[in-house]
């Protein structure tokens, strides 16, 4: 601890009354937010992560709800980057809306981590009308998706798909899959 940081613990000390201390904490009606953080990233040539605040709090609410707060890096790409990513991990040679990967395994020092999030930015431009969204629409969509995939959901069978889309649907307030299985 430097000398500055020493003198200001020190002055906290004898500045706090001495009954305080006995005293038990008084309870915060309000629960501290966790240490964990979302991290917004980017890959290739975009410039700029768009609604990155509104995105977070959104996420950091259904990794609330999940019980997972965790670290969880969302990145948003390029299409040849995602489809890249798509061909290396799961053998399909061609570009999707979003890609989550489970982190299994703790370092030591490091922070936990939930997992990581890759985007197609223009992946999820194309599609948005497709869901009937706007592109914000759809990027809260995608982003809920991912994080749901890190929480455990799956949408491989057909019951998994039907709890997910549920779950999504209920976080979302809406109901992006109208007539789509």
């Amino acid at each position: 601890m430097d000398p500055a940081s020493k003198k200001a613990t020190k002055v906290a000390a004898k500045a706090a009354p001495k009954a305080a201390a006995k005293k038990p904490a008084a309870k915060s009606a309000k629960k501290a937010a966790p240490e964990y953080a979302i991290n917004f990233l980017l890959e290739g040539d975009i410039e700029a992560f768009p609604y990155k605040d509104k995105f977070e709090k959104m996420a950091r609410k259904l990794l609330a709800e999940e019980g997972k707060e965790k670290y969880v890096n969302i990145v948003l790409c390029t299409d040849e980057f995602v489809r890249e990513m798509n061909k290396n991990y799961r053998g399909l040679d061609k570009v999707t809306d979003v890609l989550s990967f489970e982190w299994h395994a703790e370092f030591p020092g490091e922070p936990e981590m939930l997992g990581e999030i890759y985007i197609a930015r223009e992946q999820v431009k194309r599609q948005a009308p497709e869901y009937g969204n706007t592109f914000f629409a759809e990027m809260k969509r995608v982003i809920v998706h991912g994080l749901l995939h890190l929480s455990g959901y799956d949408h491989i069978k057909a019951a998994d798909r039907k709890v997910m889309r549920g779950r999504e649907c209920e976080f979302l307030g809406l109901d992006p899959y109208k007539e789509k299985d």
